[in-house]
Parts: structure tokens; C-alpha cells; sequence
């Protein structure tokens, strides 16, 4: 009696979870280490940081580090679907809390409304929330076919 085949991951994903996501975490943690005035600015008009911001901005480097070191490593050695659908689900529990900081400092800066949103405060949530939507779409399996989307097994 044969076994099931695990449902192989789309070429879409593969590429974006090993490849770029883990780019886009290293770029974002050199930001964090070496440019802190650059990434507060993407959601604070004329930021002055302080020892606090650093030592925020040096430990959320290393987070963006550890989430580009499993996706580019970790992704890389295994096919299980599983695994794939837990590092996933993490990364989106950070880009929850991403989306949660900014609507907050948005809010108190009176701006909430899209039309006083900078190139800054664009590039940010639109780089996050494009990963976010890809991890999402990953998660509900779109692209994966019928067969992939019916199986109680996997996570």
C-alpha cells in the first residue's frame, strides 16, 4: 500500500519564502543595525533617536536575522509542509505586531487616513503587507491545487 505524497510547494513560493524573504530580512536588519534614523523616518516625521531606539532597533535586526536565516536554511533543507506552514504562521505574527505598532503611531500622529501617508510610510506597510498577503495565500494553500487544499493531515 502506497503512501500519500506530501503536496509539493509552488515555484512562487519557494522562491519568495528562500530567496527573497530572506533578502528583504537582511536588508531590513542592516537598516535596523546602521540606519536607525532611515527606519524610524519611515513612520516618524523628523525622528530623534536615542540609546532606547537603538537598543530596540539592534534587537529587532536580530529577529529580522533569525527569520531570514530560517527561510533561506531551514525552508531550504526540508519539503514538509508542516514546517513550511509554522515559519510562515511566525513571520505573520510579527507582521501582525508591525501592523498594530504603525496603526498606533499613525494614530497618534493624527495620520490614519491614507492621503497623509509619505513614500516612507508606503514602502513600509506595502513591503509588509505584500509578505504578509504571499504568507496568507501560502497558508490557505492557494496555488497548491485541489488535492493539496483537502488534506485534513497538514497543519
Amino acid at each position: 500500500m502506497s503512501q500519500p505524497t506530501a503536496p509539493s510547494i509552488p515555484a512562487f513560493y519557494r522562491i519568495f519564502f528562500t530567496y527573497l524573504d530572506p533578502i528583504i530580512c537582511a536588508w531590513g536588519a542592516t537598516m535596523d543595525f546602521f540606519m536607525p534614523t532611515v527606519v524610524l523616518s519611515s513612520h516618524i516625521p523628523s525622528p530623534t533617536p536615542d540609546i532606547g531606539h537603538a537598543m530596540i532597533l539592534k534587537q529587532r535586526g536580530g529577529g529580522m536575522l533569525n527569520f531570514g536565516i530560517v527561510s533561506a536554511v531551514l525552508l531550504r533543507y526540508t519539503n514538509d509542509m508542516n514546517v513550511w506552514r509554522i515559519v510562515q504562521l511566525s513571520c505573520f505574527v510579527v507582521d501582525l505586531a508591525y501592523y498594530w505598532a504603525v496603526w498606533e503611531v499613525l494614530a497618534k500622529q493624527g495620520r490614519l487616513s491614507v492621503g497623509t501617508w509619505r513614500a516612507e510610510d508606503w514602502g513600509s506597510i506595502g513591503i509588509t503587507a505584500f509578505a504578509g498577503l504571499v504568507r496568507l495565500a501560502f497558508m490557505a494553500r492557494v496555488g497548491f491545487g485541489e488535492a493539496s487544499r483537502n488534506d485534513k493531515k497538514d497543519l
